[in-house]
């Protein structure tokens, strides 16, 4: 397996940061923007890119520190497929997945010179996630790095239409404003979503989500998020518009979610509402403040659907944290 940190595999976290008087360590930690090319955008992730040495608690005090929806721990791979392994933590439990997340962890090692030249040349970086080994291609535009991920195949499970009152009611909104002509379903890559049709934008703006009512229908379904889509946007160039709510995980509204991103747009090839190899962008973090845009591309590969999303990523934070 090639090496991917510098000139080095990762190694012992001991070997990577720095030691204190007092008997404790430095950890290197950045704070990144995934999903946009401007600053105080896009979805903050946090990033630890040498992890080596930490359990499983303590990534989730880090997590809890740093206070981001998602924080991605980046270790050596322990499966012979993949470059590197990624662990995802909001402040208040491991996710299996987080797309922002990978996206703004690759955008940032390839532009800090992390990533070996093998990498570099190639484009192309094998990670392994609790959901699997998934391929990240990295593509160097005029100096900026824009990371695309691959997501597996889509699954797709029929909601009744009975749930759409109860929906409607965590929402802060009448059923009737709750759209008929785009599918109400579940859908996973990985990560199970319910992703839930709005007809109007101005609807998404003023919505009143009830988070305590969110929650309990997340985990009644087992999915992560409540993803709310509409097909009419607020910038021209944009396919969809969205926001995305995961209180049972910890995250109150998400500014930008990659993997369900490429969920939908899987949601919406399978149900012959959106083209193969066309690319879509979608909108999301608008109503919060951080505008993102998500480009998501779907294709096949033999018979089976294949599921990619994309963007860019600026690091506004590089520190260390103190470990005493």
């Amino acid at each position: 397996m090639k090496c991917l940190i510098e000139n080095e595999c990762l190694t012992d976290i001991h070997g990577h940061i720095q030691r204190l008087t007092s008997g404790g360590y430095h950890l290197e930690i950045w704070l990144v923007d995934a999903f946009t090319r401007q600053p105080f955008s896009g979805n903050p992730a946090g990033v630890v890119p040498l992890a080596n040495g930490l359990t499983e608690e303590d990534m989730q005090k880090i997590a809890r520190e740093i206070n981001a929806s998602e924080t991605v721990f980046i270790t050596t791979a322990s499966n012979s497929q993949a470059d590197l392994r990624l662990r995802y933590f909001t402040p208040t439990q491991e996710v299996d997945l987080c797309g922002h997340a990978t996206i703004g962890s690759m955008v940032a090692l390839a532009e800090q010179g992390r990533l070996s030249e093998d990498i570099l040349r190639e484009g192309r970086c094998k990670i392994e996630t609790q959901v699997g080994v998934l391929s990240v291609s990295l593509y160097n535009e005029d100096g900026r790095y824009r990371a695309e991920m691959a997501q597996l195949s889509p699954q797709i499970k029929a909601v009744d239409d009975s749930l759409r009152d109860e929906l409607a009611q965590a929402l802060g909104l009448s059923v009737d404003k709750l759209s008929t002509e785009w599918p109400l379903a579940m859908c996973s890559t990985g990560l199970w979503d319910l992703f839930v049709p709005v007809s109007n934008l101005g609807d998404m703006a003023h919505m009143q989500p009830n988070l305590h009512q969110i929650a309990q229908i997340c985990r009644a379904l087992r999915v992560a998020s409540l993803h709310v889509y509409c097909s009419k946007t607020i910038e021209d160039k944009h396919h969809f518009h969205c926001r995305d709510f995961s209180p049972a995980v910890g995250v109150p509204e998400d500014p930008a979610t990659g993997t369900a991103s490429g969920v939908l747009l899987g949601l919406l090839v399978s149900e012959g509402r959106a083209d193969i190899g066309k690319t879509y962008w979608l909108e999301q973090g608008y109503e919060i403040g951080r505008p993102s845009q998500i480009a998501t591309q779907s294709f096949y590969e033999g018979s089976v659907l294949q599921i990619c999303v994309s963007g860019y990523a600026n690091i506004t934070i590089q520190g260390n944290l103190s470990l005493v």
